[in-house]
């Protein structure tokens, strides 16, 4: 279960990019697709807000991104704006990740407590190269292919890094953390003899 929970998230960010690709195929216009997209995330903003609830700063920072690069895609008649605001959102998210403790807060008792913290740090880091690593293969996309192509590759490759990142860790995690509880379920009955 704590997998599925972590997955929420990138689920959730690969909805939005499910409905901008599912009607970009269904219009073939990508400034209609750009324009739901805004209107979308405009709308989710305002719900969450209404609903009482903060905003965090990535999803005001994608807003914004959305706002001004699908504008400018609109305005323009350029698609390629669109296409890059992800890497845009990529490389601010890898900057973030840079921070040493990012991680630490996002884990559950068991992990923190029977992890060494250079783990979880470069558990962290693994996260903002992956981020780095989206930010440059979505330019090279976004120059080197077809809009269609992009729309694609934008909707399964950040999603699958993810999964397979958040995966990895997770059984590398479960598998030092039981080796921990192991070896200490095996010292208890000897303090306890020798006391």
């Amino acid at each position: 279960m704590p997998v599925a929970r972590a997955l929420v998230p990138i689920l959730r960010d690969l909805l939005a990019t499910f409905v901008f690709v599912a009607l970009f195929w269904i219009t073939d216009n990508i400034f209609v697709a750009t324009a739901f997209g805004m209107a979308l995330g405009l709308s989710q903003t305002l719900w969450t807000r209404l609903r009482g609830r903060a905003v965090g700063p990535l999803q005001w920072l994608t807003l914004v991104l959305i706002t001004v690069f699908g504008g400018a895609t609109i305005l323009f008649h350029e698609p390629r704006f669109i296409m890059v605001k992800p890497s845009l959102l990529w490389l601010a998210l890898g900057i973030v990740l840079l921070r040493r403790d990012w991680m630490a807060p996002y884990l559950p008792p068991i992990v923190t407590e029977n992890l060494d913290d250079r783990v979880i740090v470069r558990a962290g880091y693994a996260y903002a190269t992956l981020m780095f690593t989206l930010a440059v293969m979505n330019l090279a996309v976004a120059y080197a292919a077809s809009p269609k192509f992009w729309s694609v590759y934008a909707l399964i490759a950040p999603a699958a890094g993810q999964m397979v990142l958040l995966l990895a860790l997770y059984f590398r995690f479960r598998k030092r953390i039981e080796s921990r509880i192991r070896a200490r379920a095996a010292t208890e009955p000897q303090t306890a003899r020798i006391t």
